[in-house]
Parts: structure tokens; C-alpha cells; sequence
């Protein structure tokens, strides 16, 4: 039994993506860029700059902290955002709570990568979402406005277009828009599918990253439950932070060979594998993080 394969035709092609569902999340996205990216904006840099200006008073102190904290909780819900609206793959990574004084916490964060770089994206989550949200809206606009509403406008004699010194006056001279404002509304979907991938990237270049420390305290938290081999450690470690490239065998091979160096982790050949476990030492570290 031979089985035909039908080419779609090219009504299907053009009208499939107003139907996909990733089009539509694609644009929720991009028309929340605006309200988002303004407000982190506004946020950080009030926040930054109040609290850098004061700290060398008491008052100082704790709008810094205030501000890398809501910078955290910011960036967390970026990243639901991205994975939930963009797909994005980003890792389910929870930091946590620093021991010691508030300053030393505080010097902590200051010190760790990945506060910049959640910083960094809120940042630029204002410029890129001003452009997603003007691009999402004009193409919408302007493709519905010329596409389907300026004829019945001018034929109610509601003054059309403006082209210089030219205006719009007659149905007929709406018509010759029609067909633009069509092809833009069909280039829509295209339209938000490039802004997506785009975001999408942006995302994962500064929150999809795992912190060292982090990492191996994962594996150091998998390899508690008895001696594993790679594959097993990176099944765990897909169940711990999630799958995605975020996740490497190089990447976690590069982790063993380092915590072997340092006396953390020991391996021993079983078979044509081999497998990792805890040393004594290894299992201090864990203990007093």
C-alpha cells in the first residue's frame, strides 16, 4: 500500500501560521516588551542610583539590597516568561540564600556573574522591548488600517492618508492600499516568529546560564545517592534543571575532571564505564553549603 504525500497548496502555506499558536504567544510577548521593559528600566536605575548615592549613609544600604533582590525575582520571572511564551530552554535554577552578615551577602551577589547578567538583560529588555512592541503594533496597524478599514472611511467621507500634499479623498484611491495593507497582515506571523527568535536568543545568552557553583552542587547532590556513571548523572541532572542546551556531556565531564582534582569526587573503571562517587571530602564540601 503506497501512501501519497500532498503538497500543501499555497492558501494553506500563507494562512497556517495565523492558526499556529506560537504566533500569537510570540506577540503576547512582544506587546508586553513595552510595559515590562520600561518598568525595569525605570526600577533598576532608580534603585541603583538612589542607593549608590546614599551609601555612605544607613539609608543607602538597603535600597541596594532591595534593588538586587527584586533584580533576582525580576530576571526568575523573565525567565518563566521566556520559557512559557518563546519556548525558550532555560535551566530551573533556584540560588540560594548566602550565609554571614548582610554586607558579606550583599558583596556576594555583587561578585556573582550572573547578578550582571540578569541585570544586564532587565536592562536591555527596554530598548529591545520598545522595538518589538513598535514593530508588533505598526505591522498590525498599519496592515488593518490600510487592509480593510481606510475604504470604508473614505467612502463615509472621513479623510484618508496623507502622502505629502496628497491625500486620500475616494474609494478608489483607498483601493490601491488595500493590497499592501493585505500583504502586511499575511507577513505579520513571519514578522513575530523573526521577533521571537530573536528574544529567544537574547534570553538564553544571559539567563540560560548554570553557575559553577551551582552545577556542582547538583552533581555532588546526585552523586549522595550512590556511585553513578555520566549517563546516569546527566539523566539526574536533566530531572534537576531541565533539558536543553544549557546541558552538555562536555560540560558535565569538564565538572567531574575538576572536582576529581580538587578531591571531591573519585572515579573507578566498572566495566567499559566509569563510575563517579563522593569522597570523604566531597561529602564535607556538600554539607557546608
Amino acid at each position: 500500500m503506497s501512501t501519497q504525500f500532498r503538497s500543501p497548496t499555497f492558501a494553506e502555506t500563507v494562512l497556517r501560521p495565523f492558526f499556529a499558536r506560537g504566533t500569537y504567544l510570540g506577540l503576547a510577548y512582544a506587546l508586553l516588551g513595552l510595559p515590562l521593559g520600561t518598568f525595569y528600566f525605570v526600577f533598576l536605575v532608580t534603585g541603583l542610583s538612589v542607593g549608590l548615592g546614599l551609601a555612605v549613609t544607613v539609608v543607602g544600604i538597603p535600597i541596594l539590597v532591595l534593588a538586587i533582590v527584586a533584580c533576582r525575582g525580576l530576571a526568575q520571572f523573565e525567565r518563566t516568561l521566556a520559557a512559557s511564551l518563546l519556548g525558550a530552554s532555560i535551566p530551573r535554577v533556584t540560588r540560594e540564600r548566602g550565609e554571614g552578615v548582610l554586607w558579606r551577602r550583599l558583596a556576594g551577589q555583587v561578585r556573582s556573574g550572573t547578578t550582571w547578567r540578569e541585570l544586564a538583560y532587565l536592562l536591555v529588555r527596554f530598548p529591545t522591548g520598545v522595538a518589538s512592541f513598535s514593530i508588533a503594533v505598526s505591522v498590525v496597524g498599519a496592515g488593518v488600517f490600510y487592509g480593510l478599514v481606510q475604504p470604508f472611511l473614505v467612502g463615509f467621507g472621513v479623510p484618508g492618508t496623507d502622502l505629502g500634499n496628497w491625500r486620500v479623498h475616494t474609494v478608489r484611491q483607498a483601493l490601491l492600499f488595500v493590497p499592501p495593507g493585505i500583504a502586511l497582515l499575511l507577513a505579520a506571523p513571519v514578522v513575530f516568529t523573526l521577533q521571537a527568535r530573536l528574544e529567544r536568543a537574547l534570553a538564553v545568552f544571559f539567563l540560560a546560564r548554570i553557575p559553577r557553583a551551582d552545577f556542582r552542587r547538583a552533581v555532588g547532590r546526585t552523586l549522595t545517592r550512590g556511585d553513578a556513571d555520566a549517563f546516569s548523572l546527566m539523566a539526574d541532572l536533566e530531572l534537576y534543571f531541565g533539558p536543553g542546551p544549557h546541558l552538555s556531556p562536555i560540560k558535565l565531564e569538564a565538572t567531574l575532571l575538576s572536582l576529581q582534582d580538587l578531591g571531591l569526587v573519585a572515579s573507578a573503571r566498572s566495566g567499559p564505564v566509569d563510575r563517579y562517587s563522593l569522597t570523604a571530602a566531597g561529602r564535607a564540601a556538600l554539607e557546608r553549603t
